[in-house]
């Protein structure tokens, strides 16, 4: 049985009308086996599913048990690969020689700007100590605060270390 027929079973349990009505109906044709097994059989399929669903205890939690158990091996592929996703993601930041690059730049260039010298005071940053760069004041008004980061950082490494090329970092476009 699949996920669409469960939830077609569990959609068609008996309301609490359907089951006075089906109660009442029953009762009115005798309490023997005989005219109850008549009775019964003079319902509709629908009527004699519902008839048969109100003698089960929790139907309705009971399907949903079905249920979960049908769809659970689908779902947990499904968070499997998204897993694998973020697993993949996370090995690619791991082992990234430029991304190390780059939070070397930022972590020098805060530095700088936070000793105004050298740039050897931390030794690590957090990353929210990232958002902070766009708080950044240069004074320059036809740079965004990224680009004169990036100009900065340019600087600083064409006079002590050229890590990246000075054009990569300084493509500022003018604008008043």
């Amino acid at each position: 049985m699949d996920a669409t027929q469960i939830m077609a079973l569990k959609e068609f349990l008996p309301s609490i009308e359907e089951r006075r009505g089906l109660s009442t109906y029953m009762k009115t044709h005798g309490q023997s086996d005989e005219t109850k097994m008549k009775a019964y059989h003079e319902l509709s399929e629908c009527e004699k599913y519902m008839f048969t669903m109100m003698e089960v205890s929790d139907a309705p939690q009971k399907f949903d048990c079905m249920l979960f158990r049908v769809q659970f091996k689908i779902r947990f592929a499904e968070v499997m690969e998204s897993v694998r996703v973020v697993q993949r993601a996370c090995e690619e930041v791991r082992s990234s020689e430029r991304l190390r690059e780059i939070l070397a730049i930022i972590l020098t260039l805060v530095n700088e700007i936070n000793t105004g010298g050298d740039g050897k005071g931390a030794t690590g940053f957090s990353l929210d100590t990232l958002l902070k760069l766009d708080e950044v004041s240069h004074g320059r008004r036809y740079m965004s605060k990224v680009q004169w980061c990036s100009h900065t950082a340019s600087y600083w490494f064409d006079r002590r270390k050229p890590l990246i090329k000075r054009q990569v970092f300084c493509s500022t476009s003018r604008s008043y």
